[in-house]
This record gives C-alpha cells, sequence and structure tokens, in this order.
C-alpha cells in the first residue's frame, strides 16, 4: 500500500480531506516545533540556574571561611584581653601593696591632752586677741574688738 492510499484510509476514516490532513500535519509539527523550542528553554534555564547556584555556593564557603577566621582572631583578642586584665590586677596588687602604710599611727598622738595640761601654756585668749589676729580695727569684725562687754548693741531698726 501507498503513502498516499494510507493517508486517504486515514483521511476516510476520520472524515478529513487530504487538505485539511495536510494543515493538521503542519500544525502538529508546529506544536512540536513549539514544544522543543521549549524543551531547549527550559534546558537553558536549568544551566543558568546551576551556574547561579554554584556561584552562591562559592560565596557561601568564602562567607564560611572568613566566618572561622573572625572568630579565631576574636578568640585570640579575648585571650590577649584576658592576659591584659591579669597583669593589671597583679600591678594593681603590687601597687597596693607599695604604698600602704606599713607602721600604726602613734596611739599618743591622738589622745586627747588632758585638762590639767592644757592650761599649763597660760589662760586662754579670746580669738580676737591672738596674736595671728590682725591689729587692724577695719578688718577686725565688731564681735572680735577688744572692749569690756561681751555683748553687741542691738541695731536701730
Amino acid at each position: 500500500m501507498s503513502i498516499a492510499q494510507d493517508i486517504r484510509t486515514k483521511v476516510s476514516h476520520r472524515g478529513l480531506t487530504p487538505w485539511q490532513l495536510i494543515q493538521k500535519i503542519s500544525r502538529l509539527e508546529r506544536e512540536a516545533d513549539n514544544r522543543t523550542c521549549v524543551m531547549v528553554e527550559m534546558a537553558t534555564r536549568i544551566d543558568e540556574l546551576t551556574a547561579e547556584r554554584n556561584q552562591l555556593e562559592n560565596q557561601l564557603d568564602t562567607a564560611a571561611i572568613d566566618l572561622s577566621t573572625a572568630l579565631d582572631d576574636l578568640r585570640i583578642a579575648r585571650q590577649e584581653t584576658a592576659r591584659t586584665q591579669d597583669a593589671l590586677t597583679a600591678t594593681q596588687a603590687k601597687l597596693a601593696n607599695a604604698t600602704a602604710v606599713s607602721d600604726l599611727p602613734q596611739l599618743t598622738a591622738t589622745q586627747p591632752i588632758p585638762i590639767v595640761q592644757r592650761f599649763d601654756s597660760g589662760p586662754v585668749i579670746r580669738l580676737g586677741r591672738s596674736p595671728l589676729a590682725t591689729t587692724d580695727p577695719g578688718r577686725v569684725p565688731t564681735w572680735a574688738r577688744d572692749d569690756d562687754e561681751d555683748t553687741q548693741p542691738i541695731p536701730a531698726a
């Protein structure tokens, strides 16, 4: 059986004319071409996404290495800080020991003088008549001036 007879029998069974059959075959070929294009496009997109994933994995590996390095640097810095803090504490302790009072103060110097010995040097002098007080009458306050009374006049209102 020839191809033309085969096509005629199939067309007769389906009720299609040869022209309609050619159109249908060309439409199926276009659809197959479209499917092929879609498959090629999808394969290209898969390749692009794979390349992007590989690039991101490389960036992640680099970031992990950088993080590991930073953590090592932080550990070393903390150890150095601890050593410095220990040295500072030791130095402060040595300084405190060096500046501390090693002898107790003389207890006799801090005891009050007995009342009997207070007046051995002479009578008590008023502050206004003290040798350390000024003799300039303009600078001596009124309450300290040398007068016979211990009272002050009340100022007039």
